[in-house]
């Protein structure tokens, strides 16, 4: 199984020890059907917008699914999906309604404090 991260699970970010262990199949964009909304200290995404998400998938096991969804607060604040990735279906963690806050139109919540060069 895979999971798609586009936050502080992906690399150089502050939650990336969750996924010790796992390994990063690549990085790859979500088709354009979300929107991605930066919180501070982490981002939200939800369906309906038009954005193509930036982000990492890796191969996981359900132990470590299961260590995510504590994370997540899965299912109370997130819900899980599954989407398409160029190495088959990954779980995504969504919000239906994210709360109000800065939407990034590039789709790369990391690209919002550090720009890469």
């Amino acid at each position: 199984m895979r999971v798609f991260v586009y936050g502080t699970l992906r690399r150089g970010q502050p939650n990336h020890g969750w996924l010790e262990g796992a390994p990063c199949l690549g990085e790859c964009r979500t088709a354009p059907r979300y929107h991605l909304v930066d919180l501070g200290p982490y981002p939200m995404l939800g369906r309906g917008g038009r954005t193509a998400v930036l982000g990492e998938v890796y191969a996981i096991n359900r132990r470590l699914l299961a260590r995510l969804d504590v994370l997540e607060d899965y299912p109370r604040d997130y819900h899980r999906a599954l989407i398409a990735t160029p190495w088959g279906r990954a779980w995504v963690y969504l919000r239906q309604r994210p709360p109000a806050g800065r939407r990034l139109s590039g789709g790369d919540w990391c690209e919002r404090a550090h720009p890469r060069p």
